[in-house]
């Protein structure tokens, strides 16, 4: 059973996304500037963490293991 989320922990989740987000867009500049594939590898994983956050704000829930896996399928 998930429990809904309260108004401060959402604030804190769509604070997480933001973190994540500038993070894999700084990843995204720096494997484009130095050509490095495992920072390009680490800035989509960082985008992908960021878009599980935003899941979770807008839901405002927390995300069961099989959302996380595969977040395309509809519960």
């Amino acid at each position: 059973m998930q429990t809904k989320l309260r108004s401060i922990n959402r604030l804190i989740a769509a604070i997480l996304a933001l973190i994540w987000a500038c993070a894999g867009v700084g990843g995204l500049v720096v494997a484009y500037v130095y050509g490095t594939g495992v920072a390009a590898v680490a800035a989509v994983l960082a985008l992908w963490y960021a878009a599980l956050w935003i899941r979770v704000v807008v839901h405002a829930r927390l995300l069961a293991w099989s959302e996380v896996a595969m977040p395309w399928r509809a519960r």
